[in-house]
């Protein structure tokens, strides 16, 4: 079992070495140092919780790094730089970024005798199985500049597709929680305050101020019971989404929201085609790619039928994909791969799909903030409505009671 171990070493001459490296014991972090001529002050392993949480935020923001890691490394190989001068020279942010650090342990691997797709398999975290796979037959094959080319323009494509479906909900969800934090702040801090204020003159309160109050006193009576509610709902749809079965339920209600849905099983489609289309280029065989690309779907609905398409040519009984078979992948898509698979143009058609179902992401999303946005207008500007009446109906009526008294 490989652990990460952080090291400190020294040169003769006083100069001093820290770095990571990934081995099985810190007796092989002894030897290479011993191999490198350098005299060990500190060799420690790195916890397990600390790798864990390097994981859990580099999903989110080790992406560009990865874009821009990518790239320096295409950049360099076709300039003839030596893979290990290549990762010395590339550094990503700060000098004490994690990129940096996992930068410096591979290369530190593949100077001890690793192959280069071997040692980013250390770090699932940055690295995804279908990266490593395109690496490895570009080792393989010697192709190695052009599958890194093809990486460079699939990772850019799928940043941008993602920040297009993340636009396209962005809009709605910030405007969705401005009213609701409005409508809580109304509700417990403000209303309270006029109830009291209403209740002195015994008058009687409009309809819009009597829902208001009576939601207030809702909020402010029940609280607890409201938190338990929403806190037992949050922990239920946790522990649904952790159990395959549940988040297999799951991703199909989230494919069944109108518009929404859409946009995730097109996004889906445009990604599938966009790895599928490397892994095959790359060399890999045509079943092998697909099951590598049923992990690296994120809704394990598609991801499902993607295992179905691995099956039906892994029988080897027929090439033809009927949509009858599939209940999300558009029947465009199938088709396409159909005649790819019939025609040997397995790649270009897979280019087509992966371009087609991307520009249809951005045209839905494009699409959804221009319906969303008058219809959330409107609901914000009834919001306001509601409650200036809720407020200043009442004191209207005072006013006049004060005049004619």
């Amino acid at each position: 079992m490989s652990i990460q171990f952080k090291y400190e070493a020294i040169e003769s001459n006083g100069i001093k070495h820290n770095g990571t490296m990934t081995a099985e014991t810190s007796e092989q972090v002894l030897e290479y140092l011993n191999e490198k001529q350098l005299i060990p002050i500190n060799i420690k392993q790195i916890p397990k919780n600390k790798l864990n949480f390097f994981r859990g935020s580099s999903k989110r923001s080790n992406y560009e790094q990865l874009i821009t890691f990518n790239s320096n490394l295409v950049t360099l190989y076709k300039a003839g730089i030596p893979l290990l001068r290549a990762l010395s020279l590339i550094k990503i942010g700060s000098k004490g970024n994690y990129f940096n650090t996992v930068i410096e342990s591979i290369r530190n691997q593949v100077e001890a005798g690793q192959t280069l797709s071997k040692a980013m398999s250390q770090y699932e975290d940055i690295f995804s199985d279908v990266y490593i796979s395109c690496i490895a037959a570009g080792e393989e094959s010697g192709q190695m500049d052009i599958i890194l080319e093809q990486l460079n323009i699939v990772l850019e494509e799928e940043m941008e597709l993602n920040r297009a479906i993340k636009s396209g909900i962005r809009y709605p969800i910030i405007v969705i929680s401005a009213i609701m934090l409005a409508f809580l702040v109304m509700v417990t801090f403000v209303m309270p305050r006029f109830i009291s204020f209403f209740e002195s003159f015994g008058a009687e309160l409009p309809l819009p101020t009597r829902i208001m109050i009576g939601t207030s006193n809702f909020f402010t009576n029940y609280w607890p019971l409201i938190i338990l509610i929403i806190g037992g709902a949050i922990f239920t749809y946790l522990k649904v989404a952790s159990n395959p079965k549940g988040k297999l339920w799951l991703d199909t209600k989230f494919l069944q929201i109108p518009i929404m849905g859409d946009i995730i099983i097109k996004g889906n489609v445009a990604r599938f085609s966009m790895m599928f289309q490397i892994l095959f280029q790359s060399g890999l065989p045509i079943v092998k790619s697909l099951d590598l690309l049923v992990d690296s779907v994120k809704n394990s609905a598609i991801a499902l039928e993607i295992k179905k398409m691995s099956e039906l040519l892994k029988s080897g009984r027929d090439t033809k994909i009927n949509k009858s078979q599939f209940e999300h992948f558009p029947e465009l898509s199938l088709q396409m791969i159909t005649i790819g698979l019939e025609s040997g143009s397995l790649s270009t058609m897979l280019r087509r799909i992966s371009e087609h179902y991307s520009k249809e992401v951005h045209y839905v999303t494009r699409q959804l903030t221009a319906i969303l946005e008058p219809i959330l207008t409107l609901g914000l500007g009834i919001f306001i409505l509601i409650m200036a009446l809720a407020i200043f109906m009442p004191m209207w009526g005072i006013i006049k009671v004060f005049n004619s008294g």
